[in-house]
Formats: structure tokens, sequence, C-alpha cells
């Protein structure tokens, strides 16, 4: 049984003339998925600058669950309902652990140079701490290790770091500033 979250990053381009119905609309859709079984969570990126996006991410306890809300009754009736105001509707679907290695199939994209600056921003400070902190419990601990284990440890610690954590929580931290 796979026990990643599921994720789903829907993104609504909104008519400009029909904001405010959108946004009122957003809210009722909001409530409706947050009653849906599996239900975890709900992020909501705002527009920035001119272009009218709208992005949210959805996270359910599996991907089975977050495909049984995107394709539910409850949320066609709702996007029916919408279809003044929306310009466009679509989303992307995946699993907490591989979400952020599949390749994006939507217009949504953010710019290499900050793809880059993000992983650097993270990775760097990683490859200075983890190391000294390693070498500084090992020398404590009066452990004897041979210098290619503790890098293949490091590697491992700072691969696990950025995956499992501090990537997901930075893309979320800066997704308003990735998607400028």
């Amino acid at each position: 049984m796979n026990n990643d979250t599921g994720i789903s990053v829907i993104v609504h381009e909104v008519n400009p003339d029909h904001q405010a119905l959108y946004e009122q609309w957003m809210s009722k859709a909001i409530e409706a998925h947050q009653k849906f079984s599996g239900f975890l969570a709900t992020d909501i990126v705002k527009p920035v600058g001119e272009q009218l996006r709208y992005v949210i991410i959805l996270r359910f306890i599996s991907k089975e669950y977050v495909l049984l809300w995107l394709k539910s009754d409850v949320r066609q009736a709702l996007l029916r309902e919408s279809l003044p105001w929306l310009k466009e509707d679509y989303y992307r679907t995946g699993e907490d652990s591989k979400f952020w290695f599949e390749p994006l199939q939507t217009r949504v994209t953010v710019a290499r140079w900050k793809q880059w600056l993000l992983s650097w921003g993270i990775v760097l400070p990683l490859t200075i701490i983890i190391p000294w902190a390693m070498s500084a419990f090992f020398e404590l601990a009066h452990l004897n290790i041979p210098s290619y284990f503790s890098q293949v440890l490091v590697a491992g610690l700072v691969s696990l770091s950025m995956v499992y954590w501090l990537m997901p929580l930075a893309t979320r931290t800066l997704s308003r500033w990735l998607l400028r």
C-alpha cells in the first residue's frame, strides 16, 4: 500500500471582469472539498502581477482520493457554475515523494534561474552544516569512520533533507516569488 500524500495543483485563469465572483465561488469550492473524504489541506496562491492566475494546492491522504475529488460530481457541478468567470481550469496530480520530480504538464513554469537559486540556497548550508555536525559527532563518540563512509552518509542526509522536508517547504513558502 502506498503511504504518500496525494497532491493536486489546480490552476485557474480568471476573467478579469469576474474576480470578485470567482473568489466567492472559490470559498464555496474550498468548503466542498474540505468535506470530501480523505481531505488533508489546501493552499492558495493568489495572483501576482497583471495575470489573474490562481493556484490551488490540494492535499489528500492519497493520490486516489485526489482523483476521486477531481472527477467527483460535486466538483463537476462547481466547475459548471464557474464557467462565466473562469477562462481555464487545469490541474496536475501526483504523490508527495514523486511530485517534485515529475515534468510539469501545464503552462505554469518556474524560471530555471529561480530553480537553481532555490536549490543552491538549500544545498549550500546543508553541505556545510551536515559534514561539520557529523564530524563533531564522530569525534565526540570516539568513532573512527572511514571518510568514504562519512561522505556517503552526508550525501544521503542532504538528499533526504532536500526531498522530504526542505524543497516542499521552500517551494510552498516561496511559491509567489517562484511563479512571478
